[in-house]
């Protein structure tokens, strides 16, 4: 079960913490995988890592709030390993960091760049990549949101905004393509320990688990959401938070 031998996975935003680790754990049950990031270095470094383990990576560097940046990568990643059968659109950012702050203290002129990274560049890959995948009647799109856009998160508003487009989108996908073999689901995070250490302290009790979440936990649904067993899951958001409870 959950094996993608000859499946190519392109991870948006794996130049380290989750994203990096989907692609470790794709490239563990036999994908091949490319490793893309706003940042060359980055890139580089988990895919030079990855095939000096034995797995085969491409480092595929670029922006994916640029449309026309994404189609010239996905031409790279078609020559290079194949069309992409998965995408997980990891790529994102929160405002300032995590500096959050009240909505009425944000700035407007800052709002598109927010919404940019993390609903624009999922539509990006996503447009690109959903035509071969129509071809061949086969493809995963993995969106991955947060509880900031499922339950709202004081200090976030426009980047809650933008995950809950982002996972509008989704749906609609689902519907309008799920005739032609492609799934489209999203994963709703809740606090992972990549974080900065000093935010997470005492945050376990928010959680029915009582632990924060690890890389490892994102991974696990991407590979199941990504399964051929996965087939009849489509539209759907799937919180991955621990149970959380609220603070």
């Amino acid at each position: 079960m959950f094996r993608f031998e000859g499946k190519v996975v392109l991870v948006t935003g794996a130049g380290r913490g989750i994203g990096a680790e989907i692609a470790r754990t794709f490239i563990a049950r036999g994908a091949t995988v490319a490793v893309n990031d706003y940042f060359p270095e980055r890139a580089e470094a988990v895919a030079a890592e990855i095939n000096d383990n034995g797995g085969k990576a491409i480092a595929i560097p670029f922006d994916v709030t640029r449309y026309e940046t994404c189609e010239t990568a996905f031409a790279r990643i078609t020559e290079q390993l194949g069309s992409v059968d998965i995408v997980v659109n990891n790529a994102g950012a929160l405002p300032h960091g995590l500096n959050l702050e009240n909505f009425m203290d944000s700035n407007p002129a800052k709002w598109q760049e927010i919404v940019d990274v993390n609903m624009t560049g999922a539509m990006n890959c996503t447009h690109i990549a959903l035509k071969s995948m129509r071809e061949k009647r086969w493809g995963r799109i993995i969106n991955l949101s947060s509880d900031a856009a499922r339950v709202g998160n004081i200090g976030s508003s426009v980047y809650g905004a933008a995950k809950a487009g982002s996972e509008g989108l989704m749906r609609t996908l689902a519907k309008e393509h799920g005739r032609h073999g492609v799934t489209f689901n999203s994963l709703v995070l809740g606090l992972i320990n990549t974080v900065p250490a000093e935010l997470t302290v005492g945050a376990e009790k928010f959680f029915a688990t009582r632990r924060i979440g690890k890389p490892e936990d994102i991974a696990a649904a991407c590979i199941y959401l990504a399964s051929e067993e996965a087939e009849w899951v489509t539209g759907q958001s799937l919180a991955v938070n621990g149970g959380y409870i609220g603070a």
